[in-house]
């Protein structure tokens, strides 16, 4: 006896790509939004507490003022961004710059909380003597106490 063998009927093992590809695409812009939020520095500092601290949604120049030994006044490291400054006629000189790029930038100020005040201030007198109008300095929420 002779049985007819129909091909026809076979299954074929596919995968969809279309789900796959949504999949990855959501996730793909999930990490693109997310990642925007994200202000950090690769050079570590203790930011000082203050009542009524603000987020800050962008900004184009960051001053970071270390603790530590070193900088322009071997007072701690100082950074434009992530470049060291060697001393104070160099962050004058990279902040005029900023300021005929871009006179409506603005610059955060970001101090450890352990440097002395008149490092911060001196560093806000550079700011205003290059001409720089719209810069704020960086604090952190007080933390609730325990």
């Amino acid at each position: 006896m002779k049985f007819k063998r129909n091909d026809k009927r076979k299954i074929r093992a596919a995968i969809e790509m279309t789900p796959l590809i949504d999949v990855v695409f959501l996730l793909l812009i999930f990490f693109m939004l997310s990642s925007t939020f994200v202000v950090q520095t690769s050079i570590p500092i203790e930011t000082p507490q203050a009542e009524g601290a603000e987020k800050l949604e962008q900004k184009e120049l960051a001053i970071t003022l270390a603790y530590g030994e070193g900088g322009p006044d071997n007072g701690g490291p100082v950074y434009v961004n992530e470049t060291e400054i060697k001393d104070w006629a160099e962050l004058s000189r990279v902040l005029a710059e900023f300021n005929t790029r871009r006179p409506d930038g603005l610059v955060l100020i970001r101090p450890d909380a352990r440097i002395p005040t008149g490092r911060t201030v001196r560093v806000f007198g550079i700011v205003n003597t290059a001409g720089i109008r719209q810069y704020g300095i960086a604090a952190e929420p007080p933390r609730p106490e325990e």
